[in-house]
């Protein structure tokens, strides 16, 4: 095994980890960075077993339109299944440790697990590939996962400590890292589906594919950019982390025209204030996680398999935790209605 080629793939996501680490004037815990690392590399394994159902849905795209392929492999097999699993990690487990006390720890905590990722992810491709898939992954992949993870992370360390549009903020964490994460593969898939069915891309779209490649480039870099700026101004202006308020958010006093509301009204704006609508969303995902691994089970062969077997312990526990997911939403919607229902002394 070449002892470069491994260099050349860990030292990229290394330098980058550093840097945004570093730049964090409260900084976190190291069990809590290693452990969010780790569980971005066994995103690499959750890829795997739901990229036979991934490919089956790939496989109905139009078998001789290169821009349509390209598009279909960047958002299906790429941009849609890894940040929604990088999401999961930083709601499920980031923002929970007692060391997430400020937004800014969003950014720090989105990298790491997108580097973890990454690092699992191109460690794999330069084995394979050689030094020139090394050193291009190098200034191009790595440093992309890292931009759209702290652009995840942004986006959620503000959801954790908001008062309000709390769901916003969130579906902002996953649609934007998914659209900016799609437009970047769209033109390298693009050439490759272009070469895999012997097209040939003519000149003009050729050169505008490049110059979006490019410009998704910078537009990641400056919106990081300005981010982490926003950020580490707060930080300087002396305020202690969690800046004053706590991530629960308190029961407010209501006005007259709300006791008047319905409690389908009350209902919904627990949706938008509450976490529960994300716990509702994750019991969703680990539903489509049951069906993926189930269609990776039937697509491995015999039962007997032993990733058929793993397919099917796959489904069983993304079955458990969706069912925990959908009665914890529910109950704090469901605390949440009762709570107004007492604060506005049982009026409905």
């Amino acid at each position: 095994m070449d002892i470069a080629l491994i260099l050349m793939a860990l030292v990229p996501s290394a330098v980058l980890l550093w840097l945004f680490v570093s730049s964090d004037k409260y900084p976190e815990p190291a069990g809590a960075l290693i452990t969010s690392f780790l569980l971005g590399v066994l995103i690499v394994l959750c890829i795997y077993l739901v990229y036979p159902f991934l490919s089956l849905v790939e496989s109905a795209l139009p078998p001789d339109n290169p821009y349509l392929l390209g598009l279909g492999h960047a958002l299906l097999m790429a941009a849609i299944p890894e940040e929604c699993f990088k999401l999961i990690i930083l709601r499920r487990y980031c923002v929970n440790l007692r060391a997430f006390d400020e937004p800014m720890d969003g950014i720090v905590y989105g990298v790491t697990v997108s580097l973890g990722f990454a690092t699992a992810e191109n460690l794999l491709f330069v084995l394979e590939g050689g030094m020139g898939v090394a050193v291009g992954r190098a200034f191009l992949a790595v440093p992309c996962h890292a931009l759209v993870g702290a652009i995840m992370g942004y986006y959620v360390g503000r959801a954790a400590f908001a008062r309000k549009e709390r769901t916003a903020l969130y579906l902002k964490a996953l649609l934007l890292p998914i659209l900016f994460h799609a437009l970047y593969d769209f033109p390298p898939m693009s050439f490759r589906m272009a070469e895999r069915i012997g097209t040939a891309i003519p000149g003009p779209t050729a050169i505008g594919l490049n110059v979006l490649f490019g410009a998704v480039i910078f537009v990641m870099v400056r919106y990081v950019a300005s981010i982490t700026r926003r950020m580490k101004a707060q930080q300087r202006e002396g305020k202690t982390p969690g800046f004053g308020f706590s991530r629960v958010m308190a029961g407010r006093v209501r006005v007259d025209h709300e006791l008047r509301r319905s409690r389908l009204k009350r209902w919904m704006k627990a949706y938008r204030e509450e976490s529960g609508p994300m716990d509702l969303l994750f019991a969703a995902l680990c539903l489509m996680g049951v069906f993926c691994a189930l269609a990776g089970a039937a697509r491995m062969g015999s039962p007997g398999d032993p990733m058929s077997r793993l397919s099917l312990a796959a489904a069983v526990f993304f079955f458990v935790y969706g069912i925990g997911f959908a009665a914890r939403g529910m109950g704090k919607l469901t605390a949440r209605m009762v709570r107004e229902r007492k604060e506005t002394g049982g009026s409905g």
